[in-house]
């Protein structure tokens, strides 16, 4: 182990934020002082470790969310052939049901990393993720006072070692809380590394084995596609950390047929400043659409062994999954061990430190070291629900002047013109969409956080916001997935087991009239209200349909697939597969026009114009449809998300998490930070 006042120990460290994909911490030019160097190899092994270790409780958590769903394969399925045949070979049946029984189980313990069980005598390893960076706030207090006590000997005065003595109790406090974290993680991360390696090699042999080895194809395309499913994730993490980080697909299968589902299982935030981590302002329907690609990856072809192609492909993803817990788990165990080893010598090394050059000097860089750190004492770590309850959140609404948004924490807060700041509406919610009169939310809050280790109960249901009482009402019986609203007519997507059909609310009351099953078999991923018509986006296949009432039915629009839809007015904005901009006219029908390309979010304005968001480089376009062709003009760069009123008011957010108005005359004006 290097010495931690070694500079290279403090440049460029990487962080393993998925199976096989790394983060970088950004490279810093070593200090001038032995302190500033200790000061940054501190900050750097604890960013790490925190990093980390919400990596590995983001994966665990993906896996809780992910669903196994029974497959009956029916007396008439043939068992596959072994060249040693034997008596008591299981049948595919029994094997398929004993490795979901296994999966369960462990399931129910990597819950325990999230949430502990009832009556459990010590917290969950999640919940204690904050007492990290608050490490680095408790250790610049006392340092500061040591410090203080070190300064004033110059002045005549007698040499003072009860701040240092302090100081070095603070360190061992503070050492023995990693040391026992590190224990937890140990403890618990052998068994569910363990377990998880070998419940993902169970399938390549017996029953199993011959059925993959049976339909090997589709395992092939099934593994590929989550490997490419793990990349997509961690490309974004720039801009948001830990979006499934790896378990990032999932597989549901019907007794009709095969439906792939692919979707990121678990959302998690952290507001700070380092590593692009984030408060929660980047649109979280992004990385889902993006995932919707991974669709096009496999080729199925059902037969009339269905039954047995489906668990192949479900064994295979799950394995790959599953065989990514022991490197996550290892890496965070790794990180923890190098914290705690450091704070063991730390108390020598700030002695020797103190003794050595200028403390004024050290004092300040020891500071600026800890700022530019960009970890908050006050570090908050939210996952949010998978989208088999919550499919394409939006976060920001917009009426008028007034905006609504949602904090990563799940609590709701107002802003308008006439006040200074954000206003806290006393609720939680887990999406906000708004036609300029009624806001409509869907209750709830994220399923754990880090201050408490769980969230709020949610009940997923519907609510509507009377602006003039500022009263809440719910609507909804049945818990919502998504939802829109336009020209007063409110619509949600029941996520209830069995349902999955777009609902019409009718105005009074929780009565609602649920419109035919969309064509597939498939459910709505997104639904937009433009020109009184409802649109819906396809899950599976990310197909766009529009309802037609008159007729009761649903009808095709466009080709492409679609990854996600933004209707303001009678428009309604489409990005695809391929990243182009389409606008398409509720009225006037007809074919889906496009207007740009390289785009990866848009919002929709009433006139037709819309906002885009290139694809990678974050920089904000207008594009200006009402000419031929689109004209598109530069407006500002690092944009995360995109927004717009039904006044064609456009509202952007920055890589900060801060929301930016766009003026008539193209300038922006900040609003305030959401409160920490």
């Amino acid at each position: 182990m290097p010495a931690i006042m070694t500079p290279e120990a403090t440049l460029g460290r990487r962080i393993l934020v998925g199976p096989g994909v790394h983060a970088r911490l950004p490279a810093r030019r070593p200090a001038a002082t032995r302190l500033g160097r200790i000061a940054q190899t501190l900050a750097e092994r604890t960013t790490a470790a925190t990093f980390s270790l919400a990596a590995a409780s983001s994966y665990l958590f993906a896996l809780t969310q992910a669903s196994m769903p029974a497959i009956q394969f029916g007396d008439a399925y043939p068992v596959p052939q072994s060249p040693f045949p034997q008596s008591g070979v299981p049948s595919p049946q029994a094997s398929y049901d004993a490795f979901r029984d296994q999966f369960a189980t462990f399931q129910a313990q990597a819950g325990t990393w999230i949430t502990p069980r009832r009556g459990a005598e010590l917290p969950s390893v999640f919940s204690q993720l904050a007492s990290l960076p608050r490490l680095l706030a408790d250790m610049t207090r006392v340092l500061d006072d040591a410090l203080a006590g070190r300064s004033g000997q110059g002045a005549g005065r007698l040499p003072c070692a009860h701040p240092l003595k302090a100081c070095e109790r603070a360190v061992r406090r503070r050492s023995e809380a990693v040391s026992a974290l590190l224990g937890m993680v140990t403890q618990q991360g052998q068994w569910l590394a363990t377990t998880a390696t070998a419940l993902g090699a169970a399938p390549q042999t017996g029953v199993l084995g011959q059925l993959l080895a049976t339909h090997a194809g589709e395992a092939k395309a099934m593994t590929m596609a989550v490997h490419h499913a793990q990349a997509c994730i961690a490309a974004e993490t720039s801009r948001i950390i830990d979006a499934g980080l790896g378990g990032a697909s999932s597989v549901a299968v019907g007794v009709v047929g095969l439906t792939m589902c692919w979707n990121p299982l678990g959302w998690s935030m952290i507001p700070g400043g380092v590593v692009g981590t984030h408060n929660g302002g980047i649109d979280l329907s992004l990385i889902q659409g993006q995932l919707g690609k991974l669709e096009a990856l496999i080729e199925v072809k059902l037969d009339r062994w269905r039954q047995g192609q489906a668990a192949a492909m479900l064994l295979a993803g799950m394995g790959v999954q599953l065989m990514g817990v022991a490197p996550m788990v290892q890496a965070a165990q790794e990180e923890l061990a190098a914290l705690a080893w450091l704070l063991g010598r730390l108390p020598s090394e700030v002695s020797t430190a103190l003794d050595d050059g200028d403390l004024s000097a050290a004092r300040r860089e020891w500071g600026a070291v800890m700022a530019d750190a960009g970890l908050s004492d006050a570090l908050s770590l939210h996952l949010w629900p998978s989208p088999a309850h919550l499919s394409a959140p939006t976060t920001v609404a917009v009426a008028g002047d007034d905006v609504f948004r949602i904090a990563a924490s799940g609590r709701m807060y107002h802003h308008s013109p006439s006040s200074p700041g954000w206003t806290d509406m006393q609720v939680t919610a887990l999406s906000c969409v708004s036609d300029g009169y009624d806001l409509v939310a869907i209750d709830g809050a994220p399923v754990a956080s880090v201050q408490s280790g769980t969230g709020a109960s949610s009940s997923y249901h519907v609510k509507l916001y009377d602006r003039f009482t500022q009263a809440w009402t719910t609507i909804s019986a049945f818990p919502a997935s998504c939802i829109a609203v336009g020209q007063g007519t409110i619509y949600a997507v029941n996520q209830a087991a069995g349902d999955g059909r777009v609902h019409r609310y009718n105005g009074m009351g929780k009565s609602w009239t649920a419109l035919p099953m969309l064509p597939g078999p498939d459910v709505a991923a997104q639904i937009a209200v433009a020109g009184g018509v409802v649109f819906a986006l396809t899950n599976n296949s990310q197909t766009l349909y529009r309802y037609n009432p008159a007729r009761q039915n649903w009808g095709r629009v466009g080709r492409a697939a679609y990854l996600s839809i933004r209707a303001n007015g009678n428009k309604l904005g489409m990005v695809d597969a391929d990243n182009r901009a389409y606008l398409y006219d509720a009225l006037a029908g007809g074919t889906p026009r496009q207007v740009g390309a390289c785009i990866n979010a848009i919002a929709q304005l009433s006139t037709g114009e819309q906002l885009g968001i290139a694809s990678g480089a974050g920089a904000l376009w207008h594009i200006d449809t009402r000419v031929q062709p689109p004209c598109r003009t530069y407006v500002t760069s690092e944009a995360t998300a995109i927004f717009a009123s039904d006044t064609d008011v456009a509202y952007h957010c920055d890589g900060k998490g801060d929301l930016h108005r766009m003026m008539p005359d193209g300038g922006m004006v900040r609003l305030p930070s959401l409160p920490s």
